[in-house]
């Protein structure tokens, strides 16, 4: 048994991608909100605020105690990506804060913090494995983790263009630019999950929850997009608009599509008896794509002047609710089962 005191083995041991929990609660607060789910939507909000907490005391404390063992991580293909989560999570309580609260200060603050982190991790994520000897094959480094490269910019994007008064023409040229960007990576590295899906061997752990981030990048670059066309100096594109809202629409329209794949695939697995039932914090990846893709929905539809039934959104704001609840008193009941083992 190890002899380590118990507070020293969790900061050890804790996974960087956990802040994908804060990513989930978040855009279920935002849906929750926009539905008319308001106390939900501040518990939520609450509640969010303590995991990102917890999460962050432990990411740093992590940092200070094993650097080594956090660098060696950012630096490996197949568990690099995941620090991005920071990234996301910290925008998604931005936004949280920024819909839910009067509180000004706080969504920059975390907006500023967010692109701190998205600096530091992407390129040091990508310059760092690009430099190393020793890479992962394709077959145990690509899974759908590498797409937190678009949704880690897109949740700027998210945030930048929600912000309470007016944006200066250059931040909102900049964070256009990080949209273009976040949208290209996803067109870089989508072509090679897809070939990996097709034509390799794929067993239990290559269809793990993460790749249900191959529609949650897209629906979140289609938020990202009609934030961009909602914003008061949107008039500095307004010669490609056209293209934008095509952008944007095709964005929603593939993740529509891969969202399909998605529960087909998790059917296939159903029938077949092949799904992995043991809980890990990846697992809240399918949280959060399944939450962002209602309220991208809503966003888009709005935008387009479609109007949905309004007991057509609560009844999805209330199913991801349901979803987001079960993944939370799992994620409970794991953490009784690891302590009481200590």
């Amino acid at each position: 048994m190890n002899s380590a005191p118990f507070p020293s083995r969790i900061i050890a041991h804790f996974p960087y991608n956990y802040f994908a929990l804060v990513m989930a609660t978040g855009i279920v607060s935002i849906g929750c909100e926009t539905v008319g789910f308001h106390a939900i939507a501040r518990v939520l909000l609450y509640l969010n605020t303590f995991h990102y907490g917890i999460c962050l005391v432990l990411a740093i404390a992590k940092l200070i105690t094993h650097p080594t063992v956090v660098w060696e991580d950012l630096i490996h293909s197949d568990k690099g990506p995941g620090y991005l989560t920071m990234v996301a999570g910290t925008s998604m309580l931005g936004v949280q804060y920024n819909t839910l609260t009067t509180l000004h200060s706080v969504p920059n603050v975390l907006m500023f913090v967010s692109i701190f982190l998205y600096l530091t991790v992407i390129f040091s994520l990508i310059a760092g494995i690009a430099m190393s000897k020793d890479k992962c094959s394709p077959a145990q480094g690509l899974d759908g983790l590498w797409l937190l490269c678009t949704v880690s910019g897109c949740s700027i994007v998210v945030l930048g263009m929600s912000l309470r008064g007016s944006a200066p023409q250059l931040q909102m040229l900049m964070l256009t630019a990080l949209w273009s960007a976040s949208i290209m990576l996803y067109f870089i590295i989508i072509p090679l999950i897809f070939f990996k899906w097709l034509f390799s061997s794929l067993n239990r752990k290559d269809f793990s929850p993460s790749w249900w981030i191959n529609m949650g990048a897209l629906a979140i670059a289609a938020l990202a997009g009609v934030k961009v066309l909602e914003n008061e100096h949107h008039d500095l594109f307004l010669a490609v608009t056209p293209s934008i809202i095509t952008i944007t629409f095709f964005l929603w329209a593939a993740a529509a599509w891969w969202l399909i794949l998605l529960l087909t695939i998790l059917v296939w697995r159903t029938v077949t008896r092949s799904l992995n039932l043991s809980y890990a914090p990846g697992n809240w990846s399918i949280v959060f794509p399944s939450g962002m893709f209602a309220v991208t929905t809503m966003n888009v539809m709005r935008y387009l002047q479609v109007d949905l039934p309004a007991e057509w959104l609560r009844v999805a704001m209330a199913g991801v609710l349901l979803l987001w609840l079960s993944f939370y008193l799992w994620m409970l009941a794991s953490f009784c089962k690891g302590i009481k083992a200590q």
